[in-house]
């Protein structure tokens, strides 16, 4: 997998791991690697580490500067450019023990989620991600059963039933 992670994005992860933090790799290139045809391009890296951005931006911002990265804050969290563009979103309120627990390593501290993951995480964004939750839910075996119980976590229950119809 690390050749298939541009340069730029190994330099964040090593700035971040320098922290002690584990990075996440999430959005399309997340489904992409999960084996997920999103049906369209995406340019862009989206992250999140087991950490809150919010505390850490100013740490993170001055690490990524010093490393010659232009670094600006979102509400979000950070968006991180070079000859690439990274998004380091705050950590999502289900990234947990379970969630890193589920994730696959695929490069140093750089993790993939799990697909049922993903949809929850998708299930919590724009109509594109809602989009993407339900071409994994239709192309893809999930574990429902977790699932299920992770939307009731994300108060989700109710987007999921409409993604797949499950009686959550």
């Amino acid at each position: 997998m690390k050749s298939e992670i541009p340069f730029e994005l190994q330099k964040i992860a090593q700035i971040i791991d320098a922290l002690g933090l584990r990075l996440f790799l999430i959005g399309a290139r997340a489904l992409i690697v999960h084996g997920v045809d999103i049906g369209r391009e995406t340019s862009d890296w989206d992250l999140t580490i087991n950490s809150s951005v919010k505390e850490l931006r100013e740490t993170l911002t001055h690490a990524l500067r010093n490393a010659g990265f232009n670094v600006q804050w979102r509400s979000w969290g950070l968006a991180v450019d070079d000859s690439i563009h990274v998004d380091i979103n705050y950590a999502p309120l289900t990234l947990d023990e379970e969630f890193e627990r589920r994730a696959k390593k695929v490069w140093k501290n750089v993790f993939l989620p799990s697909l049922e993951d993903l949809v929850i995480l998708k299930l919590m964004g724009r109509k594109k991600d809602i989009a993407d939750a339900k071409r994994i839910a239709s192309t893809k075996k999930l574990d429902y059963d977790y699932l299920k119980r992770r939307a009731e976590q994300a108060g989700l229950s109710s987007e999921l039933k409409k993604l797949s119809g499950l009686s959550v």
